[in-house]
Formats: C-alpha cells, sequence, structure tokens
C-alpha cells in the first residue's frame, strides 16, 4: 500500500496539510469574499506571463490535477485564474501552452477580459509552484510486415 501511496503522491513543493481544506476552484468562481485567504492548489495551462513592477502574473486555463500534481490534459475548462509570484520569473520559459500548478492562498479577484468578454480572475498569491517540463509527443507508426500474408495463411 505504501509503494502505491508514493506512486501517486503530489510533489513536496505542492504538498499541503490537510488536503481536506484546499479550496476547490469551483467554490472560487462563486466570488464570495468569505473564501479570500484560503489555502487553494491549483494548475492549469499558461496563457500569458506579465512581468510587473514587484511581481510576475501569470494567467492560466484551469485544468484539474491529477493525484501526482500535474494537470489533466482536456479539452474543457471552468475557466481561468492568475497567479502572482513574487519576483521575476522570465516570461520566454513561464511561455504559453506550458503546464503549472500552485500552491497558495485566494488573493482576491481581479476584473479583466478574455478577448473582448469581461470576466472575474481569481487570483492566487503563490507560496509555492511547479513548471512542469514540456510533453514531447511521440509518433507511432505501425508498419504491416510485407511478408504477412505470403508466410502465413489468409485469415478468416
Amino acid at each position: 500500500m505504501l509503494v502505491l501511496a508514493g506512486c501517486s503522491s503530489t510533489p513536496a513543493e505542492l504538498a499541503y496539510s490537510p488536503e481536506s481544506a484546499l479550496l476547490a476552484y469551483p467554490q472560487a468562481l462563486t466570488l464570495d469574499k468569505q473564501l479570500i485567504g484560503q489555502p487553494v492548489r491549483w494548475s492549469g495551462l499558461i496563457v500569458a506571463s506579465r512581468v510587473k513592477a514587484d511581481h510576475t502574473e501569470i494567467e492560466l486555463v484551469y485544468l484539474p490535477l491529477r493525484s501526482n500534481g500535474i494537470p489533466q490534459q482536456q479539452e474543457q475548462s471552468p475557466g481561468r485564474f492568475l497567479v502572482h509570484v513574487t519576483g521575476l520569473l522570465d516570461p520566454q520559459l513561464y511561455a504559453a501552452g506550458r503546464s503549472f500548478s500552485v500552491l497558495g492562498t485566494l488573493k482576491q479577484w481581479q476584473s479583466g477580459q478574455i478577448g473582448e468578454q469581461p470576466y472575474q480572475f481569481p487570483v492566487v498569491d503563490a507560496q509555492r509552484y511547479k513548471l512542469w517540463p514540456k510533453l514531447k509527443e511521440v509518433e507511432v507508426r505501425y508498419v504491416r510486415d510485407p511478408f504477412d500474408d505470403w508466410l502465413w495463411p489468409p485469415r478468416p
């Protein structure tokens, strides 16, 4: 049992106890001001990174976390959120399309836009975070053996 727990555990930089105290992303969409200061562990795909005077702001499309802390790739998302990280994170490394996970607290909601649509972004004040390695796509091709029909009788 310990072996299985070790295989699916969250990375140390994203660990939080008790996990039941973490605020779920859909709860933050209610814009309930009583949620400010609650701990969160969210993840997603980076849309943009913007360097501000004293922090870096990362805009993400929310994706649910797998048990190992990696964002689960899928075609649907309930929304977006912003992460504020103290200091400079290079936008070339924290670039659009990269997977990112954060552990922090819900700081506020910030008005903004997605395209021309107004949007209320939940803002996370990051305490710890992880930029996941780029996924490498592997192309798999099936090559049919040209002698398959010659060596073996035809299949029914």
